[in-house]
């Protein structure tokens, strides 16, 4: 009986043992209640709240001390808790004093006497100290104004709105301070404060803005931890703001995840250095003069320097690893006379802009796995109200390493710029130089000598040999691919430029003319191009000749391009021979278009030519989207998989006549109106599906009026012909055989017969 009563109480420990532990590991499992770890144990005495507000307070209120330095008056281990009240308010002292491991609640946050009051409010004091302190479930931690050679320091703060309000305050010293559980919406804000130092604070859970600081002078933001708290609908701001002021320093910072920037620099004389910037939409905005931004690492912002009308200021030694190939490195928005150098910057879509910048130094920055390392810009994107639209100036650009698409292709109202103030030298993308060249005439180029060639506003340059590859800005792939445009050859605004004897390949775009008229691109090769072996886009009168095109996106793109001359190119291999777009009385001959996807494509391309092209074994040959008035004859169109020749709805009073459509599948497609299909005299097309009588008809709405009879033209053909003999070989073969012939009857007649 004994052993059962022992073994039954041995099984109920067990059960309660148990079950405690399956309790604790639920209780794990949840938020786990805020962990206050302190350096000592405190043992708490409960006080109603007081104020003090004079120095002969501390000593008729029994504080131990006589208000000096090495015996301040001491305010420990107090728990004071108010609804409606401050829990400390001191002003008007200069005694040195010590308020320390206490604890305090109250949810007071108010403006009295021109200044905020918080659970702990000092104003008008001196020589304070408050460490070690818990401020708990409050709105407002700690406010201070009017304070001079106080420390606030080692204090635990769980506020919802601000940790710290300092103001007016001189030789201050805020450290170790530590908001670590509830968000805040402002970890510490400064206003107008001296001579003071906010170091190795820690606001973790920022809505709002870490540290804001206005008009502070001499002031030290060292080593604090900030990092934000992501809230719909209010997204945090700034991690440090320092908006005016001169003579401070931003140093070793931890900043993490906000959304307008990690820190935002305004004033002058500032520096601001070897901090640690992650994830936030820009790492650095500087709007300052005479300032220094060294030698900070900024990881996965967008962008990840702003520069925006600085003056004097120096970026340099700077380490950048962007967010995505839509990120940027640096930019600039207005400002004079300031240097950026020595920078790295990785993973960008753009290294470097440049926007309505004087006296700029660019120099030895490194842009590696970017989409493009330099560009040069107009429009004061985000700021407005701030940068005006515009160009920069008497700016240099020199000696900087680039990869991916170098130069950006496009310059934004070119002809606004004036490119004798900028010296874009000694640069290099894959480690070969980027020859830049405006406001030439009758300039030669050796092509051999550069690895991608910019011209603007150039006339009568020459353009010889060269190998031009790797000049890529392609991202993504399947439905979020992106070739954007880097371009090896870029020519803007230029005329009479002859281009001949080059080798484009691997690259996004080949050759790009925009802006540019009686150009002549001949002799010429481009393939595996991932956008266009060659584009022309706003150009006028240029010619395209003799160009062995493969395995590109793109052949050729126009687009608000004009009367220019495709001819006697071989095009093969690619998803778009030729493509032309918003691109009038252009000419379309003799070229050889094979093996791609679509042959040609006009889209709101009229009065255009198309003559005398060899077509075949494409998946689809001639197709006209909103293309009138075109004259499209003498083509070669055969063994095309998808159709020979398709005219949309819009497309309207084009002439087809004397082609050759042979063995596509379907020969033609016309849903336009008004097109004819022959000369409307005598000559239609070659069908080879013609039966040979009377006239072919497309559709009910279309039709060929004169055909030409199948049984009488030649058929083209992608086989070998048949052996075919010559009727003279075959006249004098058969004299010949005839003359044999009749020798040997001649002989045998005369034969001798001898008989015994």
């Amino acid at each position: 009986m004994v052993k059962r009563r022992v073994a039954l109480l041995i099984i109920c420990i067990l059960g309660i043992s148990i079950g405690f532990q399956f309790k604790t590991n639920d209780n794990t499992i949840k938020q786990q209640e805020p962990i206050l770890i302190r350096d000592h144990q405190v043992s708490y005495v409960s006080r109603e709240p007081f104020n003090i507000t004079s120095n002969e307070d501390f000593e008729t209120q029994g504080w131990p001390g006589n208000g000096t330095l090495s015996n301040p008056y001491l305010i420990v281990n107090l728990n004071i808790s108010s609804n409606n009240s401050t829990c400390i308010w001191v002003k008007n002292t200069t005694s040195h004093f010590i308020i320390q491991d206490c604890l305090f609640s109250s949810p007071v946050y108010a403006y009295i006497d021109g200044y905020l009051v918080f659970p702990i409010t000092l104003a008008n004091v001196s020589n304070a100290r408050i460490v070690g302190n818990q401020v708990l479930n409050v709105s407002g931690g700690i406010s201070g104004y009017r304070l001079s050679n106080c420390t606030i320091s080692n204090n635990h703060f769980n506020a919802t709105n601000t940790v710290l309000d300092v103001r007016m305050s001189n030789f201050t010293t805020i450290h170790n301070n530590n908001q670590d559980f509830d968000p805040c919406e402002y970890g510490l804000i400064l206003v107008d404060c001296r001579h003071s130092t906010v170091s190795l604070n820690s606001f973790r859970i920022v809505k709002s803005i870490g540290i804001s600081s206005v008009l502070a002078y001499n002031v030290s933001f060292v080593d604090n931890t900030i990092l934000a708290f992501e809230a719909d609908p209010v997204l945090p701001l700034n991690g440090i703001e320092l908006w005016g002021g001169e003579n401070c320093t931003i140093q070793g910072n931890e900043i993490v995840d906000f959304w307008w920037s990690g820190i935002e620099l305004r004033g002058k004389d500032h520096i601001v250095e070897f901090n640690n910037i992650t994830s936030n939409q820009r790492g650095i905005i500087v709007s300052t003069n005479s300032s220094v931004v060294r030698k900070n690492t900024l990881t996965n912002n967008s962008g990840s320097i702003e520069i925006v009308n600085s003056n004097d200021t120096e970026v340099y030694s700077n380490e950048m690893l962007g967010r995505s190939y839509y990120s940027w490195g640096i930019t600039v928005y207005g400002g004079s006379d300031c240097d950026i150098y020595l920078n790295q910057i990785v993973k960008v879509g753009y290294g470097i802009i440049l926007q309505g910048a004087n006296g700029f130094n660019i120099s030895h920055n490194t842009i590696s796995d970017g989409r493009y390392g330099f560009a040069f810009s107009w429009y004061g994107t985000y700021y407005p109200s701030e940068v005006s639209d515009g160009p920069s100036s008497d700016c240099d650009i020199i000696d900087n390493a680039f990869d991916g698409g170098g130069l950006f292709s496009s310059i934004p109202n070119y002809d606004g710029w004036d490119f004798n103030t900028i010296r874009f030298l000694g640069n290099t993308v894959n480690g070969r130089a980027i020859g830049f060249f405006a406001y030439l005439n009758n300039l030669e180029i050796d092509g051999n000598n550069y690895g991608q060639l910019f011209l603007v506003s150039c006339r009568f340059a020459t353009i010889t040999n060269g190998d031009y590859y790797g000049i890529c800005s392609d991202v993504g792939e399947g439905e979020n691919y992106d070739p954007g445009q880097a371009a090896a050859i870029t020519l803007v605004g230029s005329s009479q430029a002859w281009l001949e004897m080059i080798s484009f390949h691997g690259n996004t775009i080949g050759v790009s003319f925009q802006y540019s008229n009686h150009c002549r691109l001949t002799l010429s090769s481009g393939y595996d191009n991932s956008w266009s072996a060659v584009n022309l886009w706003y150009s006028r009168n240029c010619e395209l000749e003799d160009l062995d095109l493969r395995r590109n996106l793109k052949g050729i793109a126009l687009g608000w391009s004009s009367s220019c001359y495709i001819g006697d190119c071989s095009i093969r291999d690619n998803e778009e021979a030729i493509y032309l777009v918003n691109s009038p009385s252009c000419t379309v001959r003799r070229n050889f278009l094979s093996l791609n996807g679509d042959a040609l494509i006009l889209v709101e391309s009229d009065v255009c030519q198309i003559r005398d092209n060899d077509i075949n074994l494409n998946s689809r040959g001639i197709l006209l989207n909103g293309s009138s008035e075109c004259v499209i004859t003498g083509n070669d169109v055969h063994a095309n998989t998808g159709v020979g020749i398709c005219l949309d709805s819009s497309s309207n009073l084009n002439e087809i006549y004397d082609n050759v459509f042979a063995d596509n599948t379907p020969n033609a497609i016309c849903d336009g109106f008004y097109n004819e299909w022959d000369n409307q005299v005598d000559t239609g097309n070659w069908w080879s599906d013609f039966l040979g009588n009377g006239s072919y008809d497309i559709d009910e709405n279309d039709r060929d009026n004169f055909p030409i009879d199948n049984r009488t033209a030649t058929t083209p053909s992608t086989t070998i012909e048949p052996w075919k003999l010559d009727p003279l070989i075959l006249g004098i073969t058969g004299g010949v055989i005839g003359m044999v012939l009749l020798m040997i009857i001649v002989i045998d007649r005369r034969r001798v017969v001898i008989v015994d």
